[in-house]
């Protein structure tokens, strides 16, 4: 086997790493002739560098770091590119059993609606004044950060003045909310359910009911790397594609559970509550992990456009910046069509459809002509980004 296809690939602990883990505990980098070390990063910051200076050809990655990188948004300079989407949705907002009570007593009840907590949040700020809750988020540059930014305002509380947000790393959310210093984070899973199942914290709001089946993370992959070695690109992203497939069995995700749960060193019954979208203090959601269904691996720039407004929204984007110009070379759809049709998986047949318009299933048609099921698209405070 060629020395090239030695790739390592970089993973934080989460659940949506699952389709790398499932890629080669299953055999799928294997039968694409790829030999990979997967190695786990303690924070998304690490993870980052080691791709960007070359310790790493591919990483799961949050789905803005690759618009983040090659603009130098929080962020060294250096482009970076995705062909694929590795997963849809899995973050949730949770907040501490101290404040999960509070919230409780005034008036918040079960089910996952994202403007009633926003605006018992506001209630009980209302109430106290002095007090400046204090959330954490992975990265400055992540949905986590805009999904809580977004739920925020929604209900009229200004995230840049009337709550604290840090940066703390998926691995430590817990350890910090059971010490006091946050009260509440947005996170991917299984950092809500490992809070609920260790007594210290409560899931409130799912990224779904946030923002219905948005990208969240992406196989990425520095530009010039991917340019020269298109070969390889293409192996990858076959292999992942295939683990994918593969992982949105309902059954295999049972399978998967040792192998995430492994790979992440968290109890595999944790894995197993977030993997069958089964997390404590929300109505139990199919759809809460995707990792096929609904073309969710095609990169569409449409969602690249709603991250585009949400780092407008928090005052990161540069102003002579033009996404227009910068999604298509970032987010690459001719790419993963050459690997679809490989497959001979369907792909859609344009790169953006109107997103936000869609409150139930629907459908799309790919580039035979024939339909794609896809999923709901809402977004809760009925915001939409237009084809």
């Amino acid at each position: 086997m060629a020395h090239e296809h030695l790739l390592g690939i970089g993973y934080v602990a989460l659940v949506d790493s699952a389709p790398l883990i499932v890629a080669r505990e299953g055999g799928f980098f294997a039968r694409q002739g790829l030999q990979v070390i997967l190695q786990r990063e303690p924070s998304w910051a690490s993870l980052r560098d080691h791709l960007l200076f070359g310790d790493l050809v591919a990483a799961h990655a949050l789905a803005p770091l690759p618009l983040a990188a090659t603009l130098g948004i929080a962020s060294p300079r250096i482009p970076v590119m995705t062909a694929l989407t590795l997963s849809l949705n899995g973050n949730a907002i949770t907040v501490s059993m101290a404040l999960h009570r509070q919230l409780t007593d005034a008036g918040l009840t079960g089910g996952d609606q994202p403007l009633m907590a926003a605006t018992t949040l506001r209630r009980i700020m209302q109430a106290e004044p002095a007090r400046k809750p204090r959330f954490a988020v992975v990265s400055p540059v992540s949905n986590h950060h805009y999904q809580l930014r977004h739920w925020l305002r929604a209900a009229g509380i200004d995230p840049a003045t009337e709550v604290q947000i840090s940066v703390v790393p998926p691995r430590y959310m817990v350890e910090a909310l059971r010490t006091g210093e946050i009260d509440g984070y947005c996170v991917g899973e299984p950092w809500g359910s490992l809070a609920a199942v260790e007594g210290v914290g409560m899931p409130i709001v799912s990224g779904y009911a946030l923002w219905n089946n948005m990208m969240e993370k992406v196989l990425a992959v520095r530009e010039d790397w991917a340019l020269t070695r298109p070969e390889i690109h293409q192996a990858l992203i076959r292999a992942v594609l295939s683990a994918s497939r593969w992982l949105d069995d309902p059954q295999h995700r049972l399978e998967a559970v040792p192998w995430v749960a492994a790979a992440i060193d968290v109890p595999a019954q944790v894995v197993a509550l977030a993997l069958t979208g089964a997390v404590p203090g929300l109505p139990k959601c199919e759809d809460f992990h995707v990792f096929t269904r609904y073309s969710a691996n095609f990169p569409w720039h449409s969602h690249a456009y709603w991250l585009v407004r949400q780092m407008q929204a928090a005052g990161q984007w540069p102003k002579d910046a033009d996404a227009a110009t910068l999604i298509p070379r970032i987010y690459r759809s001719a790419e993963y069509r050459q690997a679809a049709r490989a497959l001979q998986i369907a792909a859609p047949r344009q790169d953006s459809v109107a997103w936000g318009t869609h409150v139930q299933p629907w459908s799309l048609v790919d580039d035979q002509g024939n339909s794609i099921r896809m999923g709901a698209d809402r977004i809760f405070d009925g915001s939409e980004i237009l084809a």
